[in-house]
């Protein structure tokens, strides 16, 4: 009865606000049960999604949820009774009465946001795509991949969100989009990297000069182990991970997770300002991974290109993290490698 769900589904997007069609079982929608936004009208936090074989609802602003046939029957009572008598006929007769669902386990968090929505996720593009042959050769997890976005024109794509660059607009190119939510799934900047020789490699673009750049924060589990990373990439091949991407790792909100945290700094013991860094924050109390001098590669992915796989590196991370005197002692050592 799939078939009959998603014809549904588009016929219920003429009378949703900012309907749209991501991909063949995945829409967006303004939320019609808490409106989603009295002062942004053009927000978009409701999601219909396939699990298996049926059709389900989740707006990852109230956490309204349920499935098709119940949203349906919120929004236009005619078009629920459509609905069900099709469904009746094709056989469905458990679908004569909606009453209240639970919603699968899996429920996924489908981190969209107005800010991309002019771009198209990694994970949806073609095989043959560059910017898919980029993150397969980077050996980022295939699972990891629709937390990625692709830019065709980097410079129209930002000034379309936030004005930086002088129009009219000189080399142009395209860039790997990596955007940065707020634990409640709102895009509050964006990380883009160059595929070719372009400079700056990177460009970090705030959305929200406010908010501390930290990436990973709508995903991770606090009552877990929380692996604190220099880069937004290389927090994709951990579990539970975060990343300052460049910045301090002396913030409030990392301080708030000072109990459950694990600071994994890049591996340059050579490197005076790490060096000075990795001190600090030992001296503050954090717990700190400090690489064994066998590993030569300086951060998570390089290792992984070099052979290393993500348990390995995990692996070694837990059993060359240490805190208070002996991270102290640890550290002496591991400074003069």
């Amino acid at each position: 009865m799939l078939y009959i769900d998603k014809k549904y589904a588009s016929i219920l997007g003429g009378r949703l606000r900012n309907f749209k069609q991501k991909n063949d079982y995945l829409w967006n929608f303004s939320c019609p049960v808490c409106g989603d936004s009295s002062t942004n009208k053009l927000k978009a936090r409701g999601y219909i999604y396939r699990a298996k074989s049926d059709l389900f609802v989740k707006c990852h602003n109230c956490g309204y949820g349920t499935n098709l046939g119940n949203l349906i029957k919120h929004v236009d009572q005619k078009l629920y009774d459509e609905y069900v008598l099709e469904r009746y006929k094709a056989g469905a007769t458990k679908y004569n009465d909606h009453k209240e669902v639970k919603l699968p386990e899996s429920t996924p968090v489908l981190l969209e946001d107005n800010v991309l929505s002019s771009l198209k996720r990694i994970d949806l593009l073609e095989e043959n795509h560059p910017a898919v042959k980029y993150v397969s050769n980077r050996k980022i997890p295939k699972d990891k991949w629709r937390h990625l976005y692709f830019a065709p024109k980097f410079k129209k794509f930002t000034n379309s969100v936030s004005p930086k660059f002088v129009e009219p607009i000189e080399g142009e190119h395209p860039r790997m989009i990596i955007p940065f939510f707020t634990k409640e799934s709102k895009c509050f900047a964006f990380q883009a990297r160059a595929y070719g020789d372009e400079e700056p490699k990177y460009y970090t673009i705030k959305i929200d000069e406010d908010l501390e750049k930290i990436y990973g924060l709508e995903r991770i589990d606090l009552s877990k182990k929380i692996y604190v990373v220099e880069g937004p990439i290389d927090s994709l091949f951990l579990p539970n991970a975060i990343a300052v991407s460049g910045a301090s790792f002396d913030t409030p909100t990392i301080k708030s997770l000072l109990t459950n945290a694990v600071i994994v700094i890049d591996n340059e013991p050579r490197n005076k300002e790490i060096v000075k860094q990795l001190g600090k924050y030992i001296e503050e109390g954090y717990s700190v991974c400090m690489f064994p001098d066998f590993v030569m590669e300086k951060d998570i992915n390089e290792m992984i290109l070099h052979g290393k796989t993500p348990d390995e590196i995990l692996e070694m991370i837990n059993t060359n993290t240490f805190s208070g005197l002996e991270a102290k002692l640890r550290y002496g050592t591991w400074r003069k490698v």
